[in-house]
């Protein structure tokens, strides 16, 4: 059969117009539009559109395939005699509807990183062609159930089964779950990208089940050794899939600073921002020289190897060492407060849960060193909102009330104190 003639004759041509439509509209609809701030990151911005496309595409392959596989069913295309094996015959009448749910997956990523005028990288499509793996997979499972159960059936109860199992795992109490379904189950943030151990296991759970089924269909005299088989490989592949990610929490495994970095050295120390951002890096040098220069006159003299952006880790937090500072350059500098951000990674308090009264005189008083006192008392502000742990400026009047060295001794055993329990 002609290439043409076969799209032709396929479900897939009269579904195509809504099926390719679903994905698009959810895109330019809102929820799979990536925000505003996404600053041209790859990954993140094909990561929303595809959250949404999975289930549809999954869904619409299933119940075409169950179709296509009902249809040749009652032509007698199994009883007649073929040159061609069964499993040639079956991937032509697939190709259609692979074909489309590609394009439901494709698509959507596609404009989305046109309309940011992106190029698109591996870690931008690497969980879209796990969606275009997965869809194969789901292809060959209804066409299996396709030539079981009536089409008219098989259709509808696949396409409403499959769609809720794919789009509801992120509600599943069982964290396991949706690291399985065959749809990446985050939106990225910036600087974040799927790791290999969150890609494969959306490949192999499904493709296991998938794989069972096509053994069934070896065509053999004694049909318990084929069904035997394909019950082994499906227990084996969801059993080895379910091993390997049941210790995984609610995110995924991800990579962070998944970008290219630039940086700039202010003599003694580098800072570094992502390319998306670094035309601000210029300010965050000169902030952190400031830093510098003003703890060194305070005597309390401090050399980091590297002031590196924060952004770039996305939902996970990495806390400061004495020779890295992680720092929000990037909002810091966009807000014109790049000194006071490199002020607070300067304290030195790296712990996620300092002590809260010592954590303010320990900032205050750094505020003050460098000429931040205002940006002190905004954020002051913020956090001050549940109540004040103690009287942060008698305490801080009696520290500046001392001699300069004996404030520098001061800082230093506050800093490391405010970490101790």
């Amino acid at each position: 059969m002609k290439l043409t003639t076969l799209f032709r004759s396929s479900p897939a041509l009269w579904a195509a117009p809504v099926a390719v439509a679903l994905p698009l509209l959810y895109y330019i609809g809102g929820p799979g539009h990536p925000p505003p701030d996404a600053f041209g990151f790859a990954p993140e911005i094909t990561s929303y559109p595809l959250r949404f496309a999975y289930s549809f595409a999954y869904a619409v392959t299933s119940a075409l395939a169950a179709w296509v596989s009902g249809t040749l069913r009652q032509a007698g295309i199994w009883h007649m005699n073929h040159a061609r094996s069964r499993y040639r015959i079956a991937g032509q009448a697939l190709l259609p509807v692979v074909t489309l749910a590609w394009l439901m997956l494709v698509l959507p990523a596609m404009v989305a990183l046109a309309v940011e005028g992106v190029w698109p990288t591996w870690d931008s499509i690497s969980a879209l062609v796990v969606g275009m793996i997965v869809c194969v997979w789901h292809a060959v499972i209804g066409f299996t159930v396709g030539r079981w159960v009536p089409k008219v059936i098989a259709t509808p109860v696949l396409a409403v089964v499959t769609w809720v199992a794919v789009a509801f795992t992120v509600t599943a109490d069982a964290p396991w779950v949706r690291h399985v379904s065959g749809a990446f189950p985050e939106q990225l943030m910036f600087g974040e990208a799927p790791a290999w151990g969150a890609l494969w296991p959306h490949v192999a759970f499904t493709g296991s089940v998938a794989l069972a089924m096509m053994v069934a269909w070896v065509p053999v005299r004694r049909r318990a050794l084929p069904v035997a088989a394909a019950l082994a490989v499906a227990a084996a592949g969801v059993t080895g899939t379910y091993e390997g990610v049941k210790d995984y929490g609610y995110n995924p495994p991800l990579k962070t600073y998944a970008v290219t970095m630039e940086c700039a050295s202010t003599g003694r120390t580098n800072v570094c921002m992502p390319e998306q951002t670094a035309t601000a890096l210029p300010q965050a040098v000169a902030a952190t020289r400031k830093v510098l220069a003003a703890f060194g006159e305070a005597g309390v003299p401090t050399s980091p190897k590297t002031v590196v952006d924060s952004m770039p880790e996305g939902r996970f937090y990495t806390p400061s060492t004495a020779s890295t500072w992680r720092v929000p350059l990037t909002r810091a500098t966009a807000r014109h407060d790049a000194v006071f951000a490199v002020t607070i990674a300067a304290t030195g308090m790296t712990c996620s849960q300092p002590d809260p009264l010592l954590r303010r005189v320990v900032i205050a008083w750094a505020a003050h060193v460098t000429g931040t006192t205002q940006s002190w008392e905004r954020l002051r502000k913020t956090i001050d909102r549940q109540g004040s742990p103690g009287d942060v400026d008698d305490m801080l009047r009696d520290v500046l009330s001392r001699p300069a060295k004996a404030q520098a001794s001061w800082f230093v055993d506050a800093s490391r104190k405010a970490c101790a329990g």
